[in-house]
């Protein structure tokens, strides 16, 4: 089965997932946390991971375009800042903010191509 037909045939479940883990990034970004604090920079790590994450379940689960994808995964990244500035005991950060799009951008323009290229690689072995 190639990855074009696992998504296509699999796109009401992983537009589930994406919901689900859209409601988990959200008790996470706007809930209590202790970071841990002997990596630096642990939260960026956190974020960039889960917007890497979140870009691909969106991927999959919609048939919007690559900059539409960017654009609303950006949107959602900076509205979770912004309410963040409301939150006693979070803060927002434009650093947070960058670190989302570095996610972002990592699996479209690295992952993406990653996986269509090993697809490539087995389908012609």
């Amino acid at each position: 089965m190639s990855l074009v037909n696992f998504i296509t045939t699999n796109r009401k479940n992983f537009t589930i997932i994406f919901y689900l883990a859209v409601v988990v990034c959200c008790y996470l970004f706007f809930s209590h946390q202790n970071i841990p604090t002997e990596i630096a920079h642990s939260d960026k790590y956190g974020h960039i991971l889960v917007f890497f994450t979140l870009a691909l379940l969106l991927h999959c689960s919609t048939k919007f375009s690559t900059l539409q994808q960017i654009a609303l995964l950006t949107s959602f990244g900076i509205a979770v800042e912004i309410v963040q500035l409301y939150i006693p005991y979070r803060s927002g950060s434009i650093n947070d903010v960058v670190a989302d799009f570095i996610g972002i951008i990592l699996f479209h323009f690295g992952a993406r191509l990653l996986v269509k290229k090993l697809f490539t690689l087995t389908r012609n072995a």
